[in-house]
């Protein structure tokens, strides 16, 4: 592991990230995948709860994912851009699957062994 990557996951590791993994996509883009706990309850039956845990999960990916993103670019990376929680374009979870964080569930979920699906995940492209 280079130490770019030792640095990242130190920072990721302050935010409480609970699972992280990398992969290089296509030629010279690489990604950081990140997991965040985040219990997956119903949302209807704790609304409140749920709400206020998942805002809190968002905050923490945006500060680990601004904080990474500025240790990359001083790195000298030219390209870099982000993939949060609440990432309307794309689907993260083929690149979790990939980074090793989880396995396909049958209901097209992303499943741990240790956190089931507890968690959401966020990213960092870099080239």
């Amino acid at each position: 592991m280079d130490d770019i990557m030792k640095d990242a996951y130190k920072i990721a590791d302050r935010y409480e990230v609970i699972l992280k993994g990398n992969i290089k996509i296509n030629g010279d883009v690489n990604c950081l995948v990140f997991a965040h706990y985040c219990e997956d309850t119903l949302f209807y039956k704790h609304l409140f709860k749920v709400s206020k845990d998942i805002l809190k999960v968002n905050r923490k990916s945006k500060n680990n994912l601004k904080e990474i993103k500025e240790l990359i670019k001083i790195s000298g990376y030219k390209k870099v851009w982000t993939k949060g929680v609440f990432s309307v374009y794309g689907d993260l979870r083929p690149l979790a699957v990939e980074a090793k964080l989880g396995t396909w569930g049958n209901n097209g979920i992303i499943e741990n062994e240790e956190y089931g699906s507890n968690f959401l995940i966020s990213a960092i492209f870099y080239k």
